[in-house]
Formats: C-alpha cells, sequence, structure tokens
C-alpha cells in the first residue's frame, strides 16, 4: 500500500516539510515494524545512491587522466560554490549505511522522544501500538530539538 511521509524538523532554518511516497506490505504493523521498515527502505535507497554514484564517478573522468579523492572534492566545491550552495554531502569515502545500526538508532530516538510520530492525525507514543494505516495514509514524523543554555 502506498503511505504518504512527512518529515518536519522543528527549526526556523527549515520551514518546508518534505514530502514523499513509500510502499509498505498490505498488513497491519505495529510502531515498531513501521519504523523499521522505513528506515530500512531509507537505507537501502542511501546505499543505492551510493553506489550509483561510484558508478558515475568511474565514467566521469573522460579525459583519461587519474584524479586524486582530494582533486574530485576540490571540484564538487568549486560546482557547488558556483551554484550558491556548499553543504555537507555524501561520505566520498565509499562506507555504506548499516541497516541494524539505523533501525536500532531510530527506535531509540523514538522512544527518548527525539521523533514524534503521527499518522491520519494520530500520535503514537508506544512501540507497540498498532497502527491503522490503509491506502494513502498520511504519516509524520517530527524531529523535536531540545534546547539548553539561553537565547542571546
Amino acid at each position: 500500500m502506498q503511505i504518504r511521509i512527512n518529515v518536519k524538523g522543528a527549526s526556523r532554518k527549515k520551514a518546508a516539510i518534505v514530502q514523499t511516497t513509500c510502499d509498505y506490505p498490505d498488513r497491519q504493523m505495529t510502531v515498531e515494524e513501521f519504523l523499521a521498515e522505513t528506515v530500512r527502505q531509507n537505507v537501502r535507497e542511501y546505499n543505492a545512491r551510493k553506489d550509483a554514484g561510484e558508478i558515475l564517478r568511474l565514467f566521469s573522468n573522460e579525459d583519461g587522466q587519474n584524479r586524486t579523492l582530494n582533486e574530485q572534492f576540490e571540484e564538487h566545491l568549486e560546482n557547488s560554490a558556483a551554484s550558491g550552495k556548499v553543504a555537507y554531502g555524501d561520505p566520498m569515502d565509499g562506507r555504506k549505511a548499516d541497516e541494524e545500526k539505523a533501525v536500532k538508532n531510530a527506535l531509540q530516538c523514538f522512544d527518548d522522544g527525539m521523533v514524534a510520530l503521527f499518522a491520519d492525525g494520530i500520535r503514537y507514543t508506544d512501540r507497540q501500538e498498532k497502527m491503522a494505516l490503509k491506502e494513502q495514509s498520511e504519516v509524520t514524523f517530527i524531529r523535536l530539538t531540545f534546547l539548553a543554555g539561553r537565547m542571546w
């Protein structure tokens, strides 16, 4: 079944909500199962992008010269600066994300209250709660930011 996923961080820097659509098994799931499936899908997508990036890098050097990783990074930095946005991207060292570590981390974040989960207007706070999802349900993740210190 198709589920619409909204992701929002509670900060002033990014006011927009990122919205995607994901496929899930057509069965009732607990919050824990839903979180695990969501994280696994995202890790597989991330790793596939990394693989595609490595393949593209193999064919991008048309002049036959061997460029070092540092030269590739410098070129990437110059291109980013020319476009007006320099940001940290994927690490260029070939590491891939580990699905099980990512799932464990996501569940810990949920347990610690770092992420709020809403599905069709209902907030879920317990991993073992059954989620009443249906085709085109809308799920929203909000990353909560805890501030310490004082405002200047």
